[in-house]
């Protein structure tokens, strides 16, 4: 398993991290290979073989050298599988494997592709000539990889990420945590997990935030991650009068800990693949209102666990959001339902599974014997 790094609690670096430790171990043997090093990388190495490889440049001299001692360790442990998560690892597994025979080459496209520039595109068809199966996280972003990069359905597979259940159930989470940020114990809190990114389009969250506060004067609202957009969301909130009801969490705490504070929990982003907040929100037993984009409606049951919004603007974010906190009755209700969708479809133990059965299937298209069938 290759990516840049373990470091961020990000949605992609917690799945490496949660699926590497629960592949079965005896068909299994796990290697997470990263460009940074950081303290979970080296917590994984008590578990499993960890290996850094320090990178700055791809395309540099420094680079190719990095390649090929990616490529001397993958011979050297009889690696099978090679599966990257992000570009530069895309980029990293597909050149340091070519040639070596018997090897799986697995991409990753974990998101609807919004970063896709002409050059990207040309990359990944050029290194899709050499890869075994590229995997999408929802069957939305599975086609727009294929008609972007030109790709035959077959050669991608879609599987569901999962979460850790009893890691957000409601007695999970730390409220002192939130509480510290200065929330008011009596308000309503309504919430959006997210790295303070442009993609996330937090101003939307802020916006109708502000129409929630008016209808609404109980709420608070909490923007749970952290970045660069951080003062210009904070001027904003200033700006539209709601500065002292909006709380930052800047990477403080845990997302359980702030979910145990929510009642309403939103995702208002601009495009998505399959996102690891929605999966958390239903695993807390939130009720959801996302915009209507990306992989969003494989999660969201429209109606019935949450809210689906097409209209792009504060006042069509909002609605909902009001609508939910004003009911305590359907606000339960469609949490409950997210939650047992969650238990049913998308619990990691089954997760893991789907990967596991992948791999296996992969490496006997391949000719590489495997020493036992998949558990159940």
């Amino acid at each position: 398993m290759v990516l840049d790094s373990v470091k961020d609690d990000a949605g992609t670096e917690k799945l490496v991290a949660a699926l590497s430790t629960r592949l079965d171990s005896r068909l299994f043997e796990p290697h997470v290979c990263c460009f940074e090093g950081s303290p979970r990388l080296a917590d994984l190495g008590r578990y499993l073989h960890t290996a850094l490889f320090p990178l700055n440049r791809v395309y540099s001299p420094a680079g190719l050298l990095t390649i090929w001692r990616f490529r001397q360790y993958l011979e050297q442990n009889q690696i099978d599988v090679v599966h990257s998560f992000m570009t530069r690892a895309d980029i990293v597994g597909v050149l340091a494997a070519l040639g070596l025979r018997r090897v799986v080459v697995v991409t990753s496209r974990l998101n609807a592709g919004y970063w896709y520039t002409p050059g990207y595109k040309r990359l990944f068809r050029i290194l899709n000539r050499f890869t075994t199966q590229v995997v999408t996280n929802s069957a939305y972003a599975k086609q727009v990889v294929s008609a972007a990069e030109k790709l035959p359905l077959h050669k991608i597979t879609v599987l569901y990420t999962g979460v850790d259940l009893a890691q957000y159930s409601s007695s999970s989470g730390d409220l002192s945590v939130p509480a510290s940020l200065g929330i008011p114990t009596d308000a309503q809190v309504v919430g959006v997990v997210a790295n303070y990114r442009a993609v996330k389009d937090l101003p939307l969250f802020l916006r109708a935030a502000q129409i929630t506060a008016a209808a609404a004067p109980r709420t608070a609202f909490v923007l749970v991650g952290q970045g660069e957009l951080k003062p210009d969301l904070e001027k904003l909130a200033l700006g539209l009068g709601i500065r002292d009801r909006v709380f930052f969490s800047d990477g403080r705490g845990s997302v359980p800990d702030y979910l145990a504070r929510m009642s309403v929990a939103c995702l208002s982003s601009l495009s998505e693949g399959l996102p690891n907040a929605i999966l958390e929100y239903m695993a807390a037993g939130l009720p959801v209102v996302a915009t209507d984009v990306g992989g969003n409606p494989e999660l969201v049951a429209d109606g019935a666990t949450g809210y689906l919004v097409r209209e792009r603007t504060a006042e069509a974010l909002a609605e909902p959001i009001i609508r939910l906190l004003r009911d305590d009755a359907l606000r339960s209700a469609m949490g409950n339902k997210g939650l047992e969708r969650a238990r049913s479809e998308f619990d990691l133990s089954a997760a893991v599974r789907r990967l596991e059965s992948f791999y296996l299937s992969a490496a006997g298209k391949a000719g590489i014997a495997v020493g036992a069938q998949c558990c159940d």
